[in-house]
C-alpha cells in the first residue's frame, strides 16, 4: 500500500515540478519582454507604458503561488524518494 502512494507522490510531484517550470519560465521570460527589453527600446521613441498596479498584483500572487507549488513539489518528490526505516 506504501509502495502505490510513493509512486503516485512521486508521479503528482514531478508532474507539478515540470508544470510549475514551465509556466515561471514562460512568465518570466514576459517579465523580461515586458518590463525590460522593450521599455528600453520604446525610450529611444520617447514613449514608455507605465506599469500598473495591477501587473505588479499579478506578478507576487504568480510567484508566491509558484513558490508554494515548487515547494509542495519537493515535499511529494521527497516523500517517493525517502528510504523506508525499519520498525
Amino acid at each position: 500500500m506504501i509502495a502505490i502512494r510513493r509512486y503516485l507522490s512521486g508521479l503528482a510531484g514531478a508532474g507539478i515540478l515540470i508544470g510549475t517550470a514551465y509556466l515561471s519560465y514562460n512568465v518570466a521570460l514576459g517579465m523580461y519582454y515586458n518590463y525590460f527589453l522593450w521599455p528600453k527600446e520604446k525610450a529611444e521613441e520617447h514613449y514608455i507604458i507605465p506599469t500598473r498596479w495591477q501587473d505588479l498584483t499579478f506578478l507576487v500572487g504568480f510567484w508566491a503561488t509558484s513558490l508554494l507549488l515548487l515547494y509542495l513539489s519537493f515535499l511529494l518528490i521527497r516523500f517517493a524518494l525517502k528510504r523506508r526505516t525499519a520498525g
